[in-house]
């Protein structure tokens, strides 16, 4: 299966979280852009069991990228998202896991930083 397009999912303190119907597992990407969607950095990469409930608990301030989204949009980003549907937990892990090997995803280093601390 492949990547969704980058939806738009906060802008300043708006979130726009409504337009999510998958509730199953998926491997995801969290990124920065323009207001058209141009030029997204990716600076994350997660999974989830559950894509729908995941999302509502970025835009509920509950997870632990709160910090981090919350200074990149005080600075004016729009945050985009997208992902990629799973067979399973395992599977969106697994996904995750192969990105992070090939990539830098500036985000993750840094909690992975802070949890060595």
């Amino acid at each position: 299966m492949g990547w969704t397009k980058p939806r738009l999912i906060a802008y300043k303190g708006e979130w726009f979280d409504d337009s999510f119907d998958h509730a199953g597992p998926a491997c995801y990407e969290l990124g920065t852009g323009g207001p058209k969607g141009g030029r997204i950095q990716w600076h994350y990469v997660g999974e989830t069991r559950n894509e729908r409930g995941r999302i509502a608990c970025y835009a509920r301030n509950g997870s632990h990228l709160s910090d981090i989204i919350d200074k990149h949009l005080r600075a004016g980003w729009h945050l985009y998202y997208r992902a990629c549907a799973c067979s399973s937990k395992e599977a969106a892990k697994q996904r995750q896991d192969n990105l992070l090997r090939r990539h830098n995803y500036d985000w993750n280093i840094m909690l992975n930083r802070d949890d060595e601390d």
